[in-house]
């Protein structure tokens, strides 16, 4: 601090030094060695509050702008399954793993089959397994035909169906791998077959005689599913005569002056007799055909009796391992008092009931029924609704024991 001299009215005092400055005139004077001193540190104090607050702040705020604007930016890291470049990172997603043919055949085939599809498999069997070395297939050598197989199985012999444990990524490699086997065999592409892909088939027409006991059918239908199964009828008197499966028909019926059988390709695994199918009071009653429609995936025939209409469609079932098919008759109006005859060539056993199912056993045949309550020579129809007739062909006691159906009981 400085104040003025009271001598000389010229000097001042210096606040710190307790000094009194006085001019070179003055008698008084006592030259301080700090008085030059004192004025610089005033003028470095204002210098210093000018640069800590307001130079530094601004050097601080254009040092900060210069790293953000001027420095490039880094590209993140990698990551796994990314790829990265000069300029930009696009990530993608995982390689997707392609489904083995020969790891689901070895899983799943390979004991039946063999190891190298030799037929030869470790599996006992009552009949021997396919080789698909010697080529040549049950329904045919194309990828759809062998598709049906896996998925559905054959009716009557030891090959289940895999719709239920096979993803269709995994049916589709096993079928590749399985194709690749066999040697290369020219698929039947003859103009003349009717070939059912993604919507069914419905076919009328002459159909061939079963067998040396059966007659040529003049007017017949055939139905075609998708998964392989071809149904069919009379229609004078509807009633169901064969159910094959593989191929669907090859027509040549504008051929000759009085025309020719409808040939069905598929391979037969189950038929009916060629008695009535229906019955009231004991005599058989007649059924009206109707005709055929065809919605979605599913192809079905519609007939009439007196007091109801049916409409009767089909398709590929199994019960657990056992391959088999089922016709499903959807009833309206009242068909109450009327009985249908099982579809069977030897006479029915009843082993007895299961889980709202009714089994019988015909022949090397099981047949069960859902919907319709046991009767005398078949099933007695409910006023209406659904009633399911699954049939398993070539069921013999110790296949059906181990799905778990009823069996024949036998005399100790």
């Amino acid at each position: 601090m400085l104040v003025d001299c009271n001598t000389c009215r010229g000097g001042v005092y210096a606040g710190r030094t307790s000094r009194m400055i006085h001019p070179q005139h003055c008698d008084n004077a006592i030259l301080s060695p700090m008085a030059h001193g004192h004025t610089m540190t005033v003028k470095s104090i204002v210098l210093n509050v000018v640069c800590v607050f307001v130079i530094a702040p601004i050097l601080a705020a254009l040092i900060l702008w210069g790293c953000w604007v001027l420095i490039p930016e880094q590209p993140p890291p990698p990551t796994v399954g990314s790829t990265t470049s000069a300029h930009s990172a696009v990530i993608r997603p995982a390689p997707h793993t392609p489904v083995s043919g020969r790891t689901v055949y070895m899983a799943n085939c390979a004991k039946c089959h063999g190891e190298t599809g030799d037929g030869n498999g470790t599996e006992t069997l009552d009949r021997p397994a396919r080789s698909f070395l010697a080529g040549g297939f049950s329904f045919g050598n194309t990828q759809k035909a062998i598709t049906r197989v896996v998925q559905h199985g054959i009716a009557g012999t030891p090959m289940p169906g895999f719709a239920g444990t096979l993803s269709p990524a995994q049916t589709k490699a096993v079928v590749r791998y399985v194709l690749n086997m066999a040697p290369d065999v020219a698929a039947d592409t003859s103009a003349s077959e009717l070939v059912v892909e993604d919507r069914p088939l419905v076919l009328r027409g002459m159909l061939p005689a079963r067998g040396p006991w059966d007659q040529t059918q003049p007017r017949g239908v055939l139905l075609g599913g998708t998964d392989g199964l071809t149904l069919a009828y009379d229609t004078d008197d509807v009633r169901f005569r064969t159910a094959r499966q593989g191929g669907f028909a090859r027509r040549t019926d504008w051929e000759g002056r009085g025309g020719t059988p409808i040939e069905p390709l598929g391979q037969p695994i189950h038929w009916s007799s060629a008695g009535p199918m229906f019955f009231k009071g004991g005599d058989p009653i007649a059924s009206t055909f109707k005709g055929t429609s065809v919605h979605g995936n599913r192809a079905s025939i519609r007939y009439a009796l007196p007091d109801a209409n049916i409409a009767e469609w089909g398709a590929a079932r199994a019960r657990g391992a056992l391959a088999g098919y089922a016709r499903v008759l959807d009833i309206s109006g009242d068909a109450a008092g009327y009985t249908m005859a099982l579809p069977a060539v030897d006479p029915p056993m009843l082993l007895g009931t299961q889980d709202a199912w009714a089994w019988w056993r015909s022949g090397e045949d099981l047949i069960g029924v859902r919907g319709a309550a046991p009767a005398a020579g078949g099933v007695s129809l409910p006023a209406n609704g659904e009633v399911e007739v699954l049939v398993l062909p070539g069921v013999s006691d110790a296949a059906a024991r181990a799905a778990g159906l009823p069996v024949r009981e036998v005399a100790s």
